[in-house]
């Protein structure tokens, strides 16, 4: 039996979400819903399913087995809400919620992403996120090597990217080195898009530094993800652009990259892959590398937590600042 899907939020990236779905053998559109009539209307001609302007309408109408959130951050929570309030399993894009935009994710923000990732526990309905980065060759490659023990003990990691790819970026450093315990962070002084850099603790022992800016052009590299282990080094470079393996013993580059357009020419592959997975998760087979509701919360405590660092001039405790959901 195909996995029943509803898409809420007809915009830009609904689209690279429905061709993923596309791809999913037991996968079936059966809804769309957006605020805006003719937004849900043509998406629903293009790709199939109902159309809505109701999430509670639709839910009350069709037989929904899992909810794409594909909305604007500020309006994630409410949809969120009511599907794993009905029951119904959803994964959220990224970030999780962010009340302007995701430039600029505010200490307030976290509370209504607690608020989510609390109902899933309380329900024990499934959250998922949507970091489909983790769904790149070189980004699965690199942590399955990590927790293989091939890069031995973790030692160091430095990530730099340009904001669009901010959140996926804080993600994937918890995704391949686990969760941040402190961070000391600062700003540049303009509102909205602002450069920030940081030094942080993992949880592991390891430390590493974050940056992100906005200068960076779109045919670069936008993402560049270094960790060095006790056995050697390792560097990821954008969706597309490889895997660059140093041996600690041998004087070798160890190259893994296959022939591209671009660094994000792969770009929908990973929408595919993350597509898949959500699919299998709700259809009770095994998913693989999926990143939950509270990996979306980490995240985002992550993200504010460069405001509250460099206001405060001083270490901040994720755990003691934020507590638990």
């Amino acid at each position: 039996m195909a996995v029943r899907v509803a898409i809420i939020g007809c915009g830009g990236v609904s689209r690279s979400h429905i061709a993923g779905l596309k791809k999913v053998q037991d996968a079936a559109i059966v809804a769309m819903c957006d605020l805006v009539e003719e937004k849900a209307r043509s998406h629903a001609e293009q790709f199939g399913g109902k159309p809505y302007t109701s999430v509670e309408q639709m839910l009350a109408q069709e037989s929904v087995e899992v909810a794409d959130v594909c909305t604007r951050e500020a309006d994630h929570c409410e949809p969120v809400l009511q599907c794993l309030e009905a029951g119904i399993p959803a994964m959220v894009e990224k970030p999780i919620y962010a009340a302007t935009n995701q430039y600029d994710v505010q200490p307030g923000d976290v509370d209504k992403a607690q608020a989510m990732v609390r109902k899933s526990m309380d329900t024990g309905v499934l959250l998922r996120m949507a970091f489909n980065y983790r769904y790149s060759p070189y980004a699965m490659m690199l942590h399955d090597m990590i927790q293989a023990g091939e890069m031995g003990e973790p030692v160091y990691l430095d990530a730099n990217c340009h904001l669009a790819c901010w959140s996926h970026t804080i993600d994937l450093i918890r995704f391949f080195n686990g969760d941040v315990a402190e961070m000391a962070a600062r700003m540049d002084q303009r509102e909205g898009e602002r450069t920030r850099a940081a030094a942080l603790r993992f949880q592991n022992g390891s430390v590493g530094t974050l940056v992100g800016q906005t200068q960076t052009a779109w045919f670069h590299d936008l993402l560049r993800i270094e960790y060095v282990g006790t056995k050697g080094k390792a560097v990821m470079r954008d969706i597309a652009g490889g895997l660059y393996l140093y041996p600690r013993e041998r004087r070798e580059e160890v190259i893994h990259k296959t022939p591209h357009d671009g660094p994000r020419s792969e770009f929908q592959i990973t929408f595919d892959g993350e597509m898949q997975a959500l699919c299998d998760q709700v259809g009770n087979k095994q998913p693989t590398h999926g990143a939950t509701g509270l990996d979306g919360l980490r995240e985002l405590e992550i993200d504010a937590g460069y405001v509250v660092a460099s206001e405060s001039n001083e270490w901040l405790n994720l755990r003691e600042h934020w507590g638990e959901p």
